[in-house]
């Protein structure tokens, strides 16, 4: 039960000392799907006199007057009064710090350009999405690929144009595959992209190679001149079971990239194929 109400916490969650007084905290600030874990905790605290949230700064969600949802920081005392177990705590507002920190980690994630996922995101799907490969049972894709004739477009066009040039081929990988899947550029102009829940393995995984193909493939235009594109695509697959590292299968799927491109360009290779 509340006995003390500052005018902090008055601005923090907005009920007044008045309101507050003399009601329990779960009835003021304690999110509905944290109220089981608090009345468990205090039960605890009661038959224990001991509980991992005392006398340390934690981080957790709290809850306003209009139902809206913050993160405090908090640091919470017990003292024995007479007998009687009195809380002490003391809390701010940290919600702007974790969500700048939230944008901090997503921009570290992501491709400043292209809005699609960086290098370093992938060092962190890849294994995730092997990982739940194997618990399905059902397969992985991976495509790597690289485009053909972008040089040309910074060369004639300026850096600029070739900014344009990764935008679009962006945008038309994301068009090319579902919402589970993912696109990441790896560097420069190449691209990766990861395939999960295929059923039938090669065939689906080189099924979407050949359609990202076809939608990168032809004309750039820029001040009424063109420059040719495409893009040299090795794809490999992870089975359920297989013992294979995701730098591995990377290495693998930038392989059949490079034999795709020293095959003449424009178009899909893998083992499968070979």
């Amino acid at each position: 039960m509340v006995t003390a109400w500052n005018q902090e916490a008055e601005n923090i969650f907005g009920w007044s000392a008045l309101e507050a007084m003399g009601r329990p905290l779960e009835e003021l600030i304690v999110p509905a799907s944290m109220a089981e874990m608090h009345r468990a905790g205090l039960s605890r605290y009661r038959a224990s006199g001991a509980t991992p949230m005392l006398d340390q700064r934690l981080e957790i969600p709290a809850r306003r007057k209009d139902g809206s949802t913050l993160t405090v920081e908090v640091r919470i005392k017990a003292l024995d009064i007479d007998g009687q177990a009195v809380f002490s705590a003391f809390l701010h507002d940290i919600t702007e710090r974790k969500e700048a920190e939230i944008r901090r980690e997503h921009e570290v994630r992501q491709d400043a350009l292209t809005g699609l996922l960086n290098r370093r995101a992938l060092t962190e799907v890849l294994p995730r999405a092997m990982a739940r490969a194997d618990r399905s049972g059902k397969y992985l894709g991976l495509l790597f690929l690289d485009l053909d004739g972008f040089k040309a477009v910074n060369d004639r066009f300026g850096h600029e144009a070739g900014d344009q040039v990764l935008c679009r081929v962006a945008a038309a990988i994301k068009n090319c595959i579902r919402e589970t899947d993912c696109a990441v550029r790896f560097a420069g102009d190449e691209f990766a992209v990861v395939l999960e829940g295929l059923m039938s393995g090669y065939p689906d995984a080189l099924r979407v190679a050949e359609k990202i193909l076809d939608a990168i493939s032809g004309p750039q235009h820029f001040h009424g001149q063109s420059v040719e594109l495409g893009a040299s695509i090795g794809v490999v697959v992870h089975a359920s079971g297989e013992e294979r590292l995701p730098a591995a299968l990377l290495r693998e799927a930038d392989h059949w990239m490079y034999r795709a491109k020293h095959a003449g360009k424009g178009c899909v290779l893998s083992p499968y194929l070979k």
